[in-house]
């Protein structure tokens, strides 16, 4: 009786397990979607995901419709991130909207890129001093850089290999209320600890540099290479 007893037991914690297991978990929101495959000449980076966040694009500071190995997408041919005079037609520009900041969500990043250079910011919203925080990519030494900045704390992990081989790769930072992680190519490469708070301003989403710089008192940190996709998830 009592192995009889126990097996209904299992069979019954096992169907508990079963359906809880095939509930649905909260679903991520794609919150904006950059394909970057408008051809040639295009001023308007189009946001698929169906929200309407699309960026500005000025062709006097990239190309579009660039074809690199399979892949189409943007390229900004090279600049130094720290010389005058500032390029600000470089940088696309995606007005402030709240489904572009973290907050204080489980927040997903995530690009595919090609460089040979060892510098510049790839994407952020937010500088160092912005009220409500910022988050960017960047690129010091060829090893990219997540950084996440609120008011309770930075928090930054960084790639442990250099990936300015000028090949495709894909990087994925992914913000939690406790940590951040980045994947390279689809494997972990690292991890950081650590809470920012809630992290919400109302400075345009840019990509290829910043735009509240001058190249004499702030750098503006330009990005020089190609991007083939930008994506923001939340949850």
């Amino acid at each position: 009786m009592r192995r009889t007893a126990h097996y209904l037991s299992v069979i019954v914690t096992s169907g508990v397990l079963a359906a809880l297991c095939a509930s649905p978990a909260s679903a991520a929101t794609m919150e904006a979607t950059y394909d970057m495959n408008e051809p040639s000449g295009a001023t308007v980076m189009v946001d698929s995901s169906g929200n309407g966040l699309n960026g500005t694009i000025n062709q006097a500071g990239l190309d579009t419709g660039v074809t690199f190995n399979g892949a189409t997408g943007y390229e900004w041919a090279f600049r130094s991130p720290t010389a005058p005079p500032a390029s600000p037609e470089r940088v696309i520009q995606v007005p402030d909207n709240p489904n572009l900041d973290p907050r204080n969500d489980t927040w997903t990043v995530e690009l595919r890129y090609r460089t040979k250079y060892k510098f510049g910011n790839i994407t952020q919203k937010g500088q160092s001093a912005t009220k409500g925080g910022q988050f960017k990519i960047q690129n010091p030494g060829g090893m990219p850089s997540c950084l996440f900045k609120g008011p309770s704390g930075q928090v930054a992990t960084r790639s442990k290999v250099a990936l300015n081989d000028n090949a495709w790769h894909t990087l994925k930072c992914v913000k939690t209320p406790t940590r951040v992680t980045m994947y390279v190519d689809g494997a972990f490469m690292s991890l950081k600890n650590g809470s920012t708070g809630v992290i919400d301003n109302k400075i345009p989403l840019t990509i290829g540099g910043k735009i509240n710089c001058d190249q004499v008192k702030v750098t503006c940190d330009y990005f020089s290479g190609m991007i083939d996709y930008l994506t923001f998830t939340r949850g």
